[in-house]
């Protein structure tokens, strides 16, 4: 774009009184408002395991790799986007990175407030939520830059706390991480193998590596005892179990679900759960009904449901507890609940 000044202002003593103002207005701007962070817009183009090439517009900020990194996924759809504003306006905070995958076209981008923490990324709807979540880490090696993680998507709304609880949501997913735990999720589901549910997992490093690249080992012991198939389909030749892989269909997002517990099980490593089930039953695992299907159905819990002071988050697209859900969204938009209050970071 050019720029055309009048006449008068080609004479040096303009030139000179031009400069000067530039010089005085840089240093004269609200530098706290600038958070010292530099705002720039780009696109970047990633493969997708099948090889095609695909645009993906990127508006970044300088990050920080101390604090967690916690992706969110998002597509279009009414339950999705109410689940949305009700994170942007409760879950957010600045103890931790956040990147915004959004998935498709949608206005939800318009939304999301502009902070030095909050990184917005937009790409097509495919590989769901799991392989968008793999190829985000993996561009320039985002993952690792950051040593704790948690991946979450939009079917679940959250965070939810009761009015006497003074903790972070995060930090109560990734507290639980340990050198043996390197998976923490919400829920998990018995059938048709044990395995954390993925709407939201907390990992660290060794276990971010662990799902995105198992070693050769790891391989060996997960191919000896594979967990049982809910669909009869078999990864991409250049897939491993675990999120490393555009997931072409859902019987294939639903494998790769269910083996990340397995491969982290393979890896050495252990994993925990929110539901108080897990904990307050005797070697839940193993004692689970596989029949029993998806608990997070209506009354499959044990004969009730997962409330959301249980696990922080519900799933809220399978019409469970409506009511519930409603009166608990309400309440925490009346005591004004905000994730700024608990997440205070180091």
């Amino acid at each position: 774009m050019s720029v055309v000044f009048p006449s008068v202002m080609k004479t040096p003593l303009w030139g000179v009184l031009m400069v000067v103002f530039l010089v005085w207005s840089l240093h004269t701007l609200d530098a706290g408002s600038m958070r010292e962070t530099i705002i720039r817009s780009e696109t970047f183009s990633l493969k997708s395991g099948a090889g095609k090439s695909k645009n993906i517009s990127l508006e970044t900020v300088e990050m920080n790799p101390n604090r967690p990194l916690i992706l969110y996924a998002y597509s279009e759809e009414e339950t999705a986007r109410e689940n949305f504003k009700f994170f942007l306006r409760h879950g957010l905070h600045g103890a931790a990175d956040f990147v915004f995958i959004i998935n498709g076209e949608s206005d939800i981008v318009e939304s999301i407030p502009k902070e030095p923490n909050f990184r917005v990324v937009q790409r097509p709807n495919e590989c769901y939520d799991i392989g968008a979540h793999s190829e985000v880490l993996q561009k320039d090696n985002l993952y690792k830059k950051y040593k704790r993680f948690i991946l979450l998507n939009a079917s679940i709304r959250g965070p939810f706390s009761p009015q006497w609880a003074n903790g972070c949501w995060s930090d109560m997913y990734l507290e639980r991480l340990s050198n043996e735990v390197k998976l923490v999720g919400m829920t998990a589901n018995c059938g048709p193998s044990f395995h954390v549910q993925s709407m939201i997992l907390a990992t660290d490093k060794e276990g971010m590596e662990t799902l995105l690249h198992p070693t050769e080992e790891a391989l060996t012991i997960y191919k000896a005892n594979p967990p049982n198939e809910a669909f009869p389909v078999e990864f991409e030749k250049d897939q491993t179990p675990g999120i490393n892989g555009c997931f072409k269909t859902y019987a294939h997002a639903v494998k790769a679900e269910i083996s990340i517990t397995s491969l982290i099980r393979a890896a050495g490593y252990k994993y925990d759960v929110m539901m108080s089930a897990f904990k307050g039953m005797a070697d839940y695992e193993h004692t689970c009904d596989p029949n029993v299907g998806d608990l997070l159905w209506d009354r499959r819990y044990y004969g009730i449901n997962v409330h959301p002071f249980e696990t922080v988050f519900i799933k809220s697209n399978r019409d469970i507890d409506p009511l519930v859900v409603q009166r608990h969204t309400e309440w925490a938009a009346g005591r004004g609940y905000t994730s700024y209050d608990h997440c205070k970071g180091d």
